[in-house]
């Protein structure tokens, strides 16, 4: 089989597992970008600096590419399940693409420094899992545009994530800020958005498709979208109860100890 004229290998599969490795090994060739971070900084978190730059710009063009397709097609006239158009191979293989090489990058980061992340390693497998699914059972039949879309739109938040670890990275002066509490409350709002509410909205778009409430079209919609989409939404239930937490915690310290601190005096 030819795999570049494979229908189910779109051309952004290769472009991603070919330009993000090689956006990564210029970034960390690049003076500018090593002098983001203190220059008492150590090799393992300068390879994560370049991972999280990477992660960005992919985020980046894939919720500018999901809102296009979200935007740009009239629903009200073209099928959320059925309407065919170029940008959902593009949107799915891009992930994939993106998704492999960064697992990859997981499993460096662990052979070569001794650290890692099992939940982001478990997130991108089942990702992983669930594109490589879709690219070969569903792109010929049922593509889902409407719901690729809004997938895509989970990206939004990443780029807040990663800027909050360049900022906290570079000192105690930030980590103590108001600032800080701002981008924790931007990160944790915009998270629930784009990934609990987004997730939600999906099931309320397949009820109207289908004539039922939000909460029993997922069961109507076929094993292989309710186990992706229900799986997803408690993943990122528990991503967005994590940060959370740590928001309360951060303004808790920041606002009230101050309080107190000025009431003793």
């Amino acid at each position: 089989m030819d795999l570049l004229n494979s229908p189910h290998i779109p051309p952004s599969l290769i472009g991603a597992l070919t330009v993000y490795p090689l956006l990564f090994g210029t970034l960390g060739r690049m003076p500018a970008v090593r002098a983001i971070l203190p220059l008492k900084a150590d090799t393992q978190k300068q390879y994560h600096l370049c991972n999280k730059i990477v992660a960005s710009v992919h985020s980046t063009v894939m919720t500018i590419s999901g809102l296009y397709l979200l935007l740009s097609v009239d629903w009200t006239k073209n099928d959320i399940s059925t309407y065919s158009t170029a940008l959902t191979p593009f949107l799915v293989g891009l992930e994939l693409g993106y998704l492999t090489q960064d697992t990859a990058f997981e499993f460096y980061q662990r052979a070569q420094f001794g650290v890692g992340s099992n939940l982001i390693l478990f997130h991108h497998v089942a990702v992983i899992l669930g594109s490589v699914y879709y690219l070969y059972a569903l792109t010929i039949t049922n593509p889902g545009p409407y719901f690729i879309g809004m997938l895509s739109l989970m990206n939004m938040s990443t780029p807040i994530l990663h800027f909050r670890w360049v900022l906290q990275s570079r000192g105690r002066t930030f980590v103590n800020s108001k600032l800080k509490r701002f981008i924790d409350t931007a990160l944790m709002v915009t998270y629930f958005w784009c990934r609990i509410f987004g997730n939600w909205w999906m099931g309320v778009a397949a009820g109207a498709k289908l004539g039922m409430s939000w909460y029993e079209a997922p069961m109507h919609i076929g094993k292989k979208y309710t186990i992706t989409t229900t799986i997803m939404f408690f993943m990122n239930v528990v991503w967005w109860l994590i940060l959370a937490k740590q928001w309360v915690k951060s303004v808790k310290g920041f606002y009230f100890s101050k309080h107190s601190a000025k009431k003793s005096e």
